[in-house]
């Protein structure tokens, strides 16, 4: 009898369909390249999750000393000018109309910063608890009216800066309830790094594409699309998930 060739060719309507074939012939890799997988909101969201992580740990040693880096973003403060030591709408060097916001003011020429971290002083700091404040504010409200995104995390890189700063001013009740919370903060972040980590893991396409956005620096956007991640989903749910307060 004659032996049939794994490499002949497929009719369209055949039963081996060219994933299989490939499997067959040992030529995954090959196949992989030829996947598409595009972005959902869950992906999208996840990776927001993920970059916000990856702030908080690069960032964290900073922080519980009681410094900010430059132009660092601390949700419902700010950007921080380190030369100015406080916290502002803008980044510092934000370009609109031709001028750029330098240390709280918009000026005709950027100026580089001097400074790389620095101490906020304690009107700054004012900001930040009055922020923190707000946070767990929001999470206190019944779960269908809170805020989605990063919330826990927000909050504990507030408590931290606050933390190593104790001798600059004067902590109040919203620092005080913090102080109770940020254990179950650290553990609800600690609970989020293993959900982006199972779901990388699950789903190759994703892991792909964050790859790509951090060798571009462009974020990870719902709609985008990018090859690799063989046994990747182009069709899955759309649905999305909470993370934090």
């Amino acid at each position: 009898m004659k032996k049939r060739s794994f490499f002949t060719p497929l009719r369209p309507g055949g039963i081996l369909r060219w994933s299989t074939a490939c499997i067959l012939a040992g030529s995954l890799s090959s196949c992989d390249r030829g996947v598409r997988h595009v972005m959902t909101d869950q992906d999208a969201e996840m990776a927001e999750t993920q970059t916000q992580i990856e702030k908080l740990d690069t960032e964290k040693s900073k922080l519980i000393q009681g410094e900010v880096s430059h132009n660092f973003h601390i949700p419902r403060v700010g950007y921080y000018h380190a030369d100015q030591q406080d916290f502002f709408e803008h980044p510092y060097g934000f370009s609109q109309d031709g001028r750029y916001f330098i240390n709280g003011e918009w000026k005709d020429e950027s100026v580089p910063a001097m400074t790389t971290a620095s101490r906020p002083t304690p009107e700054a700091l004012k900001k930040v608890e009055a922020a923190l404040e707000e946070e767990q504010k929001v999470a206190a409200k019944p779960s269908g009216q809170q805020s989605h995104g990063f919330g826990m995390g927000n909050a504990l890189m507030m408590y931290w800066l606050l933390a190593g700063n104790r001798g600059m001013f004067s902590g109040g009740s919203g620092f005080q309830q913090a102080s109770t919370q940020a254990g179950s903060w650290q553990r609800g972040v600690e609970n989020q790094r293993g959900v982006v980590t199972r779901y990388a893991s699950a789903n190759p396409g994703y892991a792909r594409m964050v790859e790509q956005s951090r060798a571009s620096g462009a974020p990870v956007k719902a709609g985008q699309s990018v090859r690799g991640g063989f046994g990747s989903s182009t069709s899955r749910s759309s649905g999305r998930s909470s993370f934090g307060s």
